[in-house]
Formats: C-alpha cells, structure tokens, sequence
C-alpha cells in the first residue's frame, strides 16, 4: 500500500510484500479494505499518542508553539509516505465511521483541548472543545491538501494557513466571555 493504489493491488500482493503466507493474511483480514481500515485506526492511534506526548514534554511553551510541533510532524510522516496516506484516505471516504474511529478522533481532539484548557483555564470548556474540534479537521485538511498538491507544502502555504488559523483559533479562544464582560460594564 506504500507504493500502489489500494485498487491496484490485492490481498495476494500484501502478503508477498509483508512476507507471510495469503492464508496467514486472512486469517485477520478478510479483505485489502480491512487491511486499510486497520492501518487507518492504528495511523489515528499513533497521531493521539503523538498529541499526548508532545503536550506532555511540551509544558512550559504557548499552546501555538505546543500544537505547531505535532502538526510539522505529521504533515512530514504524510508527505514520506504519500501512497500509504492516499490509500487510507480513500478507503475511509468511501466506508462509514466506526465507533473505534470516531472514539481516536475524540481522543486527538481532548489531547488538543487539553492543550487549550492548560494556557486558557479560564475559558469554558465547551469554547475550548469547540476550538480543538476545528483545530483538528483544519490540521487533517491542511495536511491531506499538501499530499494531493505538494508544492503547497513546498512553497511553505501550509504551514502559513496553519500558523495563520492557529492564531485565529487561540484569538477567538475567550471572545464570548469578553463579549459577556463588556456587556455587564455597559
């Protein structure tokens, strides 16, 4: 899947390249599909593990600079393994979200709003799950644009609409509460 499109290739060839016999292949996966949705969920897994230890060793820093390093990261592992991403796009647009998969996407979003909670204690936790939320489909559609086009991520526009909605979001972080505070002084 790293190097053919999912269509291309077969369950036969999968196992070839894993070096394991087509009956070990389906004896787990009864199609390339399930072999695809399986990296898919592990590919969300390993992006929450990554949110969480970055904000972990990352304490200390602005929330930007916290939720700019995973992002660089990503969008690297996606750019070394075009083909891989591609096959993994198309198979979830084409099947419907699972608990599982919608459960990790959750998961990347609290690591996120965790992120946002810590430099912004202040502001209500419904503002701040609602920034993560955006902040994770604009960082999914950030990075899977700079695959389809690469010269976007060559010529540095995604990194410069990312740090642009980045500041968009932390701005927008707190404008109802200051929104409620200047109507009490009114």
């Amino acid at each position: 899947m790293r190097r053919t499109p999912l269509a291309s290739t077969t369950t036969n060839h999968i196992a070839e390249v894993a070096g394991v016999s087509v009956g070990s292949v389906y004896q787990y996966f009864d199609s390339k599909e399930t072999i695809a949705t399986t990296l898919f969920r592990r590919h969300l897994a390993d992006s929450a593990q990554l949110l969480r230890r970055v904000r972990t060793e990352s304490r200390g820093y602005s929330a930007e600079k916290r939720l700019r390093m995973p992002f660089v990261e990503l969008l690297r592992d996606h750019r070394s393994d075009i083909m891989l991403h591609q096959n993994l796009m198309g198979v979830m647009e084409t099947s419907r979200p699972t608990a599982e998969t919608q459960s990790l996407i959750r998961e990347i979003t609290n690591e996120i709003a965790a992120v946002l909670g810590e430099e912004f204690p202040a502001i209500d936790q419904d503002e701040i799950k609602l920034c993560a939320a955006l902040r994770q489909r604009y960082s999914v559609t950030l990075v899977h644009s700079s695959m389809i086009d690469p010269t976007l991520d060559r010529d540095g526009v995604v990194l410069d609409h990312f740090d642009s909605l980045s500041k968009a979001n932390i701005k927008a972080l707190g404008a109802r509460a200051r929104s409620r505070r200047r109507a009490r002084v009114s």
